[in-house]
Parts: structure tokens; C-alpha cells; sequence
């Protein structure tokens, strides 16, 4: 990501509504499968660290991240145990964690199926996996060209990668379905009339406060389907996974 972004993400991940919904999500999902304490876990692609210290609640984390501008905001925020990290490899030895999670990072990695085998290798046997990344290649936008994205993905792709790296998905669910008729031609409006003036990420729309509060509420609703079936659609996928023994 351009580190303008970076400075974004470290002033609005604790109140942006997209930041705060999507990691209250994550958060009751890991949650249905984990306990709380006791753990050892790592995020993959940490960013500026709000996941991380959302995750202490089950135990011990660590981070990793390619940016040196994020290993930066992390200890700004006092989180001490994060590495710069490269892009091919993770800096740990095999079965070091019980579980990891990797929020919208894939997406840039040029060889994801290594990078998820790697996700494989620093875990423990049974340990859980949980990744997001952007749904839909036909959904491509100004969006994903400000955030560096290589890709979108499909339903079926994201199954078959992780199984071939040696995981077996527990629950593959899109999320962000209910904002998604909103989202859209907000999306196609800025990439008609803005791409000329430069391109930034949708984090840059200074939403008003009860417009960003409304988005949090309606996103976090999606949580009293997802505790029962997953959602077949939405502009996220999200995959709930562990290591074969």
C-alpha cells in the first residue's frame, strides 16, 4: 500500500465503520472456535496493529508485516512483538502458533498459494486459520489499484487454495452484503469522475459521524445470519480454517 495509507489506516481503524465492523465480525468467529487466554497466535500482514490488539483476548500475539511504516505504528500503539517480515516467507519457525489470522493481505502477495502454505507451516497441528480478502474479480476497482491488490477472488478459488496448502476449510462465508448496494455505485461514481485526480482508497471518503455509525450498525448486523449459515454473497469472502493434522 502507499504509505498515505498507512497513515490512515493508524487514524481511523478504531472508529472507521468498515475497520470496526469487520473485526467485531472476525473476532465472534474466531471466538466460536477458540478459548479466551492461553493461546499463541499471529497476524499476518498486521498493518498498524488494531487487529492484533483486538486478538489478545485469546492469548499472546505476535505480527509481521512487509512495511517498515507499519512495524512503526504498531509500536506507536506499544505492541513490541512485530517483525518486517518479506514478501515470500514467514520470519517464524514451523508449529509456532495456534492459531493466525491474515486480514485482506493475500490479495497482494504475488504467490499466495506459497504464502498460504507457509500460513501452514508456522502452525501447530489442528491449529486455526482465518483469512479475508476482496470478493469478485468483476468488482475490480479505483480501490483495489490505491491498495496495491493483485487480485479478487472467487468462492470456489479461495476453497480450492487452502485446501491445497494442507488446510481444511471449516466455514467459507462472504460478508458486507447488505451495504453492497450502497457500496457499488459509490465505487463506480469515483472511478467515472475521480481516477484523474489521483487514486486513493475508499478509506479517504470522509463519511459524516451518523453515516459512518449507520454502516457500523448494518455491517454488524450481518453477524445474526452469519452465527447460522454463511452468507452466499457480499464483497468479502472469509475463510475459517484449520491445519490437518
Amino acid at each position: 500500500m502507499e504509505k498515505a495509507e498507512y497513515d490512515l489506516m493508524y487514524r481511523i481503524e478504531t472508529r472507521y465503520w468498515w475497520y470496526v465492523a469487520r473485526r467485531w465480525l472476525m473476532i465472534r468467529l474466531l471466538g466460536r472456535s477458540l478459548r479466551s487466554g492461553g493461546l499463541k497466535g499471529l497476524d499476518v500482514g498486521c498493518g498498524t496493529g488494531g487487529n492484533i490488539m483486538a486478538t489478545r483476548k485469546f492469548g499472546e500475539m505476535s505480527g509481521c508485516d512487509i512495511a517498515p511504516e507499519a512495524v512503526e505504528f504498531c509500536r506507536e500503539r506499544g505492541i513490541a512483538a512485530v517483525i518486517q517480515d518479506q514478501p515470500d516467507a514467514l520470519p517464524f519457525p514451523d508449529s509456532s502458533f495456534d492459531f493466525l489470522t491474515s486480514f485482506d493481505v493475500l490479495e497482494h502477495i504475488g504467490n499466495d498459494a506459497k504464502m498460504l502454505a507457509d500460513f501452514a507451516r508456522v502452525l501447530k497441528p489442528g491449529g486455526l486459520a482465518l483469512i479475508t480478502v476482496p470478493a469478485y474479480p468483476s468488482l475490480w476497482s479505483l480501490h483495489d489499484d490505491s491498495m496495491h491488490h493483485i487480485r479478487r477472488y472467487t468462492w470456489k478459488e479461495v476453497v480450492e487454495k487452502v485446501r491445497s496448502a494442507g488446510f481444511h476449510p471449516e466455514m467459507v462465508t462472504h460478508i458486507n452484503l447488505f451495504l453492497l448496494p450502497l457500496i457499488l455505485p459509490v465505487r463506480w461514481l469515483r472511478d467515472k469522475f475521480t481516477r484523474k485526480k489521483g487514486v486513493t482508497s475508499d478509506f479517504n471518503l470522509n463519511l459524516p459521524g451518523w453515516m459512518n455509525f449507520i454502516y457500523k450498525v448494518i455491517f454488524c448486523a450481518e453477524w445474526y445470519w452469519l452465527r447460522f449459515v454463511p452468507i452466499p454473497a457480499g464483497l468479502s469472502l472469509v475463510c475459517v480454517m484449520r491445519k490437518k493434522p
